[in-house]
């Protein structure tokens, strides 16, 4: 995430919302049973992904070292025939030969370690992603979940948010589908990414939703950000759009002059339970014809898939905790 800060803007306010104080005390979370049993099973697939890893490399060290043999050997019948003339050519021949077949022999091994290596990996990631899916979107008002690992969302759908400029695309992973008041909601883990000096870097990375909703606004755009700290990344999509609301805590920016319709005191103050932390760094939400996407931007540590370390049940359960948020703020906006 880009470490840029929002600037200070004095406007004329639109009676903006009191937002109360977050407070959430950080306690051990101790474990039941099944959240145990998911914790326990993803590690021992993580721990079989590294023990594969591991004996690959070992493979991969003895495949090297009588490769590094083969050539050391090659080299020396090359140089040594060569000091034989009637043989020279038959030595030189067969040496080169040698050393290309392992060479070609080398890069095909990689090749196939390689896709070994990302085939066990998606194994642990599937694995990972089904186990704590099923347990998020465990839900009375999430209907027909499908969990889709190996799938991305269509860049486009954080496209049509309106948040930032200059974006050059969306990846994402761990996409997900369901249904909601008969509302499709699309989810996943996406980087929004821009360009800075010809690299890729994300304005947005975390958990975003795009949810098609019976939702009128007559071509109109309402914008919103829960404001975070250092790592927040302003809107900026801007333009045409009016800041209509604007405090510490949060901003309002649209073209719309009834958007206090859909988003009013009651959304705002449901939206605002979401708590600024080390590890949700703000959350965005645009509301358009028939759209509402939702962006809940979170640290990198956040959406990293464990691998060097063992997997925490901790970050499964934040995601719990900010899905009911999600759906308790859809609730006020979805009729």
């Amino acid at each position: 995430m880009g470490l840029k800060k929002y600037e200070e803007q004095k406007v004329e306010t639109k009676e903006p919302t009191e937002v109360p104080e977050v407070v959430e005390e950080e306690t051990p979370l101790e474990l039941d049973e099944n959240q145990q049993d998911i914790a326990n099973d993803i590690n021992k697939k993580r721990d079989e992904y590294l023990a594969f890893t591991k004996k690959q490399k070992r493979i991969n060290y003895i495949i090297t070292g009588v490769d590094a043999l083969v050539l050391i050997g090659a080299l020396i019948m090359v140089v040594l025939g060569s000091k034989d003339t009637s043989m020279a050519n038959v030595y030189i021949g067969v040496g080169f030969g040698i050393m290309i077949l392992v060479l070609v022999a080398t890069y095909i091994s990689s090749h196939y370690m390689k896709k070994n290596l990302m085939s066990k990996a998606q194994v642990y990631i599937d694995y990972m992603y089904n186990s704590i899916n099923r347990y998020i979107y465990d839900d009375k008002r999430v209907i027909d979940l499908e969990i889709k690992p190996r799938e991305q969302m269509d860049p486009s759908f954080f496209m049509k948010g309106h948040f930032y400029k200059d974006l050059v695309g969306a990846k994402s992973r761990n996409f997900n589908f369901f249904k909601f008041k008969q509302c499709g909601v699309s989810v996943a883990d996406l980087a929004g990414n821009t360009k800075i000096k010809g690299k890729l870097s994300p304005k947005f990375l975390g958990r975003f939703y795009s949810i098609n909703a019976p939702i009128k606004t007559d071509g109109k755009v309402t914008l919103f950000q829960l404001k975070g700290g250092k790592l927040s990344v302003p809107l900026d999509d801007v333009d045409e759009l009016k800041l209509v609301e604007g405090t510490d805590k949060y901003c309002i920016y649209t073209n719309d002059p009834n958007y206090k319709n859909y988003l009013n005191s009651k959304v705002i103050s449901e939206i605002a339970k979401f708590k600024i932390t080390n590890t949700l760094i703000d959350v965005i939400i645009s509301i358009s014809d028939n759209l509402i996407s939702l962006g809940i931007d979170y640290s990198d540590e956040f959406m990293n898939i464990p691998v060097d370390s063992n997997f925490s049940f901790k970050d499964t359960e934040v995601s719990k905790k900010d899905l009911n948020k999600v759906l308790n703020v859809l609730e006020l906006l979805v009729k």
